[in-house]
């Protein structure tokens, strides 16, 4: 399988450092995100929150996603050297490049970090202080629950929402995708299996080597009739290695 084209559904801004094997391999895969999104900060939040910035220790950063509509929703409201003097904690690279290219000095645990890595470190640092967490409007993400569940003050901050793809794009990524037909496909997540098999009604899945992302996504695979050959352990680093070691031979 050395030269197969792998589809890869996930957006840039929310894989990781994954993205820069993506960019690498550019040539291998077949990306097309099937999600985007918008800046939609939360009119009942946005507010309260700029008039308290004072009352946060930490702001922590998911991804690159909710990096990047949180540092544009402070620059419109002029709030970026208030942020500035908070204690930012971010989970990947692109996300620490994206603010200490705008001057807000980042903190990323280590590399590849899970969002229990990211706690412990804060908790090493200080087990005071409220933590601010940039979040999708709909998106169930790891991290603030586990500060929840430690009895940490955290609040989320709806900063963005995901839009539709537009009709022309889909069929953009189908053409594409007729012309290329991947030997292979990663489904990162369950909705990405949901999302691709919308898209492209016409692919016959069964027919590829099938990356499952994690155990979830494999029983959700199943549970519509596919039968994954790979698994990863739910991280993108495992997703990583993982087609390193069956595809790209690396």
């Amino acid at each position: 399988m050395s030269s197969s084209k792998v589809l890869c559904t996930t957006p840039s801004n929310v894989c990781g450092d994954f993205i820069y094997f993506l960019e690498k391999n550019s040539e291998r895969f077949l990306h097309m995100p099937l999600e985007e999104f918008e800046l939609s900060p939360d009119r009942m939040a946005e507010k309260m929150l700029a008039e308290n910035v004072d009352n946060f220790t930490f702001v922590v950063y998911g991804n690159l996603r909710n990096a990047t509509y949180f540092y544009n929703w402070i620059d419109q409201q002029n709030l970026v050297d208030e942020f500035r003097n908070l204690v930012h904690l971010t989970l990947d690279e692109p996300a620490s490049d994206f603010l200490e290219d705008r001057g807000i000095p980042a903190i990323q645990p280590r590399k590849n970090a899970r969002p229990i890595d990211l706690l412990e470190f804060m908790l090493r640092i200080s087990k005071e202080g409220k933590t601010l967490y940039p979040a999708c409007s709909n998106r169930a993400e790891e991290m603030p629950g586990l500060l929840q569940e430690l009895e940490m003050d955290v609040a989320e901050f709806t900063i963005c929402r995901e839009k539709g793809l537009s009709t022309d794009r889909v069929e953009e990524f189908q053409i594409e995708c007729y012309r290329n037909p991947p030997e292979a496909v990663l489904f990162h997540n369950r909705s990405s299996v949901n999302r691709a098999l919308a898209a492209f009604p016409d692919l016959n899945f069964k027919q590829m080597t099938i990356f499952s992302g994690s155990a979830g996504v494999t029983k959700h695979l199943i549970d519509k009739g596919y039968e994954p050959h790979h698994e990863a352990d739910g991280t993108w680093s495992s997703i990583e290695q993982l087609l390193k070691d069956k595809i790209f031979n690396e």
